[in-house]
């Protein structure tokens, strides 16, 4: 089993595939990876602000992690055991991050306004969580998890932001129980991974979520199957995952992530695409990450009577 902390490797804020691999794991091994929380740590009472002059970037992760016998052209496959909170607490804030993302267009700088800067620490104790004293169940998840990507592929490394390699997807299906397959660009696929939520709701509007420094337990399998986008399987549900980036709006971004699902159901199960995107339409669902990520999912249970049937729709 390895072990990795953010301790012992310090904090990076880039999926670089230039960085030395901090551990190589064998497909199959349990990883045990300790993780900052998005502030780096500078939020920890009531009354701290982001500092972003001492610490001018956000998200740190920690990586590369080597997996052996991962090839580009290939996938990795992720799958999330475990995530436990490491202190008891995490916090929501706002920041100048909040405001350019619910403001892209600098409309309160133009006219000399600001967001108000505020932070909430919430404990987590016994399966809740504590925001200003209202109970809220822990749904623990990651919110940045990903390959180094290749530029001529995917030209973002930065950890703020999400690409066919995966990075900050804030997607809430990433958490225990779900397995997470994402493309390879380099030898040993260089994953990195950091970013933990203790519960985050749909686009995550203020930027941040229940932000917590946590201990990730998973395990990391090696596939041949190449993926153009990542995909997350749960027990009951399967999903593509795309993002939006500079020509790729978010509407292209759901069409992407339908598409590539309705080819996956073709592959997998015999339903002819044009079929599975039909199905898609009448039943199919999207969870929104952040603003810049979407997954399209479907239930498995629709797809096993659709293979079952699929002979009989062709006719």
């Amino acid at each position: 089993m390895a072990k990795i902390s953010f301790r012992c490797i310090g904090l990076r804020y880039s999926l670089s595939p230039y960085e030395k691999p901090v551990a190589y794991v064998e497909p199959g091994e349990t990883v045990v990876v300790e993780v900052e929380d998005a502030s780096s740590g500078q939020i920890r009472k009531p009354g701290d602000l982001r500092d972003r002059g001492k610490i001018p970037f956000g998200n740190p992760l920690v990586g590369p992690i080597y997996v052996e016998g991962a090839k580009p052209g290939g996938s990795i496959i992720v799958e999330i055991k475990d995530i436990r909170p490491t202190i008891g607490q995490g916090a929501i804030y706002s920041s100048e991050f909040s405001e350019r993302y619910l403001t892209e267009v600098p409309v309160l700088k133009f006219i000399g306004g600001s967001l108000p800067r505020k932070t909430e620490i919430c404990r987590i104790e016994d399966g809740l969580i504590s925001f200003k004293g209202l109970k809220i169940p822990y749904r623990p998840m990651i919110g940045t998890i990903g390959t180094a990507p290749h530029p001529e592929v995917e030209c973002i490394s930065s950890s703020m932001l999400p690409g066919r390699h995966g990075g900050n997807m804030d997607l809430p299906d990433i958490c225990p129980g779900s397995r997470v397959s994402l493309p390879v660009f380099y030898d040993g696929a260089l994953l990195y991974i950091g970013d933990v939520h203790a519960v985050q709701g749909d686009g995550e509007i203020l930027g941040t979520a229940v932000e917590m420094p946590a201990e990730i337990i998973l395990e990391v399998g090696v596939s041949e199957e190449n993926l153009e986008w990542p995909r997350i399987e749960n027990k009951d549900e399967v999903m593509y995952v795309a993002t939006t980036s500079a020509g790729r709006s978010f509407e292209d971004a759901v069409r992407i992530a339908f598409m590539n699902l309705a080819s996956w159901i073709e592959r997998e199960y015999g339903v002819n695409r044009l079929d599975a995107l039909m199905l898609c339409s009448l039943i199919g669902r999207i969870r929104v990450g952040n603003l810049w990520a979407v997954a399209a999912k479907i239930e498995k249970k629709y797809l096993e009577e659709a293979a079952r049937l699929s002979s009989a729709w062709l006719r």
